[in-house]
């Protein structure tokens, strides 16, 4: 080999290695934003939730205090639960809130796990749809390879 070969082999290899990083930078910011966009998205949601939630709450708390303060001390001492706004209005923005951060988080998982796929699929050169469908073929062979084996085992005996 001499030295020009190196260098013009040296080079090829810096130009594929340099243009896979900028394929995966492009696709590593889309998956960002998109990541972005999904968490602005569920926030933007458990807010708006959240607000209307707390001013049910004060409403209800207001409503029980002035019913509170007409029926009077000795009416309140007697049933002191009556004069507390419902449990559903208490419990109903918990509910909504695990419901908003769970749904946020399983979008947000598939974001990166799709962007994931991708750069591996760009790093290996194969597709994600390709990647995914031998990943599931290596799988599904080493399944049958196992049953074989102990079918196998099975007959010896």
């Amino acid at each position: 080999m001499n030295l020009q070969s190196v260098v013009e082999d040296v080079k090829g290899r810096v130009e594929s290695i340099s243009g896979q990083g900028q394929k995966v930078a492009e696709i590593s910011i889309d998956s960002l934003k998109q990541a972005g966009d999904v968490v602005v998205g569920g926030y933007k949601s458990l807010v708006s939730e959240n607000t209307t939630a707390a001013k049910e709450i004060y409403s209800a708390a207001v409503s029980s205090f002035e019913k509170a303060k007409t029926d009077g001390l000795k009416a309140v001492a007697a049933d002191p639960i009556s004069y507390l706004p419902a449990t559903g209005t208490l419990t109903a923005p918990f509910s909504q809130t695990v419901t908003v951060v769970s749904r946020t988080g399983e979008e947000l998982y598939k974001v990166v796990k799709t962007g994931v796929e991708t750069i591996q699929a760009q790093l290996t050169g194969k597709s994600p749809i390709v990647a995914k469908v031998s990943k599931a073929a290596k799988s599904t062979t080493k399944k049958a390879t196992a049953t074989v084996k102990k079918a196998a085992a099975k007959l010896d005996k």
